[in-house]
């Protein structure tokens, strides 16, 4: 019996349908690797050929979005497809989340902010932001604009913009030192939410665009002390923009930061979320199956991470962003808005907005003694070079010198196809896109494989799962406001906040949309549940080692959660509640 004694593994990452072909081969090569068998050379053409006649480019290049696959012509192919019922149509079902809820007596009238609590409470969850007025904190609105679920924008103030006409007598009674002196001192930071500015809405709503300026003070805790809710750039602009303050009137100073809140919310799930999350992975996974044959050392390590993004992109096309669908019925933005943010983003947008360490030194956010607190930073670092060490153990291993990844043919057409046909609407921007038309060096080609797992797993994990949390209650967030910004301080009251919010039958929809999308998967799988990716012996001890320091990072997230006050806990990157892929 010793001819059992070894074994060859063949993985297979593909489902096997009908009268399927699929070649399987035992071993992790590059194309130089095969160099000398034409039966393996013609097998990875063969694969690739056929992935191409599937696996083709949309041809919108207007909307603003980066590429995605043609899923107008044909169903998505069978290894995109999701293997479980998951039959989600995001419009319907929010709507029937409020079914659901009138029916079980639930849904209340929002005549109050009371209604609002009931409703939020009613929904269940444990933790609660209305629970003794903790949204109204502006020590809470602060926190949410580092680990909340939007925590991208915040941006050290090393000088204050033109068009906010902030002064240093109107802030520096909440400070110690002069506006100069704090921003010298690296303790201003600063919200700027100009891609909203002068989008249409739908009826019945209004958009801002709010700038916030914020300060870390004495307690090492981020608060805001100015907000300005229109950019100030147009003539009409420079008057009846007041800057408010903590000093005003209660009610002036939550509305101000409800208004700003519903700017950043929209600006979350059109940017943050979609763009550079979901579209931008999709990009990623139509270049790798496109490119890579399955052998491929770089498609055996990103592969987990493109599961079912493909499948759920699609059906959020279908009713998500399409015209009538959540985004156009829901959202203060509407689909028209949606849209023209798009096109912004096209102007600005880079992918390394994911890159999280090299994001955090360009934003001047990377000071932890500056901005302590800052948990979506320092835990999502731990993640990252975590994700760095296995990728750096996986080239290192199939990758000798720089100039094998040069002369990696298959790998600079992925670089080259997802650099030119995934990004089409950012060629001609001032900053570009980010991703390379081609692989230079082992440590290049590390970075852009770290980039591409961090996207698809951490960086989706923290801006979305926690939606529903921060969603619930409406007006903690509302996804529009119903009447226009205030030009003058003084005159608003209780009602005017009951006024802006959004209605019941709103708020109810807005929120039954984002507790569907904050639900994981039926048959998720987690960081670093890669299964059989790898037969080498190398290979698998590296992603041994990635368990490892993902394990470490938990413990490190979980004994600094257990020593912050109650409710006040991030999770979002704890490595078992992030998925590999996006699926949701």
């Amino acid at each position: 019996m010793t001819w059992l004694q070894e074994v060859d593994e063949f993985p297979c990452y593909h489902w096997i349908d009908g009268d399927s072909h699929v070649t399987i081969t035992a071993t992790t090569t590059t194309k130089r690797d095969v160099a000398g068998n034409n039966i393996l050379l013609q097998q990875r053409a063969r694969q690739l050929v056929q992935r191409r006649d599937v696996y083709r480019w949309s041809k919108d290049e207007v909307s603003g979005l980066p590429s995605g696959i043609d899923d107008t012509v044909a169903k998505l192919p069978a290894d995109e497809q999701f293997r479980t019922v998951k039959s989600i149509n995001f419009t319907t079902d929010a709507v029937k989340s409020m079914g659901s809820l009138k029916i079980a007596g639930l849904f209340v009238d929002c005549d109050d902010l009371h209604g609002y609590e009931v409703l939020a409470r009613n929904l269940g969850g444990e933790r609660q932001l209305y629970e003794a007025g903790r949204w109204t904190s502006d020590v809470e609105f602060g926190r949410q604009m580092m680990n909340g679920v939007n925590p991208i924008f915040i941006e050290k103030c090393r000088a204050v913009p033109p068009n906010f006409q902030v002064t240093n007598e109107m802030v520096q009674p909440f400070m110690s030192l002069s506006l100069e002196e704090e921003m010298k001192a690296g303790h201003i930071y600063i919200c700027d939410m100009k891609i909203m500015d002068g989008l249409k809405s739908r009826d019945g709503y209004f958009n801002v665009a709010p700038i916030c300026l914020l300060h870390v003070n004495k307690s090492k805790q981020l608060v805001p002390i100015a907000i300005q809710l229109k950019q100030g750039k147009r003539e009409e602009e420079k008057t009846d923009n007041p800057i408010f303050l903590p000093s005003d009137s209660w009610i002036d100073w939550l509305l101000a930061k409800i208004y700003y809140q519903s700017a950043h919310s929209q600006v979350h799930q059109a940017f943050t979320h979609y763009t550079s999350c979901h579209a931008t992975m999709e990009v990623y996974a139509m270049g790798t199956q496109r490119n890579l044959p399955d052998p491929h050392p770089i498609f055996k390590l990103l592969v987990p991470h493109l599961r079912y993004t493909m499948a759920i992109n699609s059906r959020a096309r279908a009713s998500l962003i399409n015209p009538g669908g959540v985004i156009d019925q829901f959202f203060g933005i509407g689909g028209e808005g949606l849209v023209e943010a798009w096109k912004r983003c096209g102007a600005t947008y880079n992918v390394h907005t994911s890159n999280i360490k090299r994001w955090a030194k360009e934003r001047g956010v990377e000071n932890a003694e500056q901005l302590p607190g800052y948990y979506y930073r320092d835990d999502g670092i731990k993640v990252w070079d975590a994700l760095e060490s296995y990728a750096s153990d996986i080239i290192n291993e199939f990758y000798q010198t720089d100039e094998d990844v040069v002369k990696d043919e298959e790998l600079q057409s992925w670089a080259e196809d997802i650099h030119t046909n995934g990004f089409p609407a950012y060629h001609d921007a001032p900053v570009g896109h980010g991703f390379p038309n081609k692989m230079s060096s082992k440590e290049e080609l590390k970075v852009y494989c770290t980039l591409i797992m961090f996207t698809g797993s951490a960086q989706h994990a923290s801006v979305n799962f926690m939606q529903y949390y921060y969603y619930r209650f409406v007006p903690n967030a509302p996804f529009g406001v119903r009447r226009p910004p205030p030009s003058k301080k003084g005159i608003a009251d209780y009602q005017s906040i009951l006024n802006t919010v959004p209605e019941e039958e709103t708020a109810i929809k807005s929120v039954g949309a984002t507790h569907l999308l904050s639900q994981y998967s039926q048959n998720e799988k987690f960081l670093g549940d890669f299964k059989l990716m790898f037969s080498e012996k190398k290979a698998r001890t590296s992603l041994e080692n990635l368990k490892a320091a993902l394990t470490k990072v938990s413990k490190s997230i979980n004994t600094r959660n257990e020593g912050l006050p109650s409710n006040m806990e991030y999770t979002a990157m704890l490595p078992e509640k992030i998925p590999n892929s996006i699926t949701i």
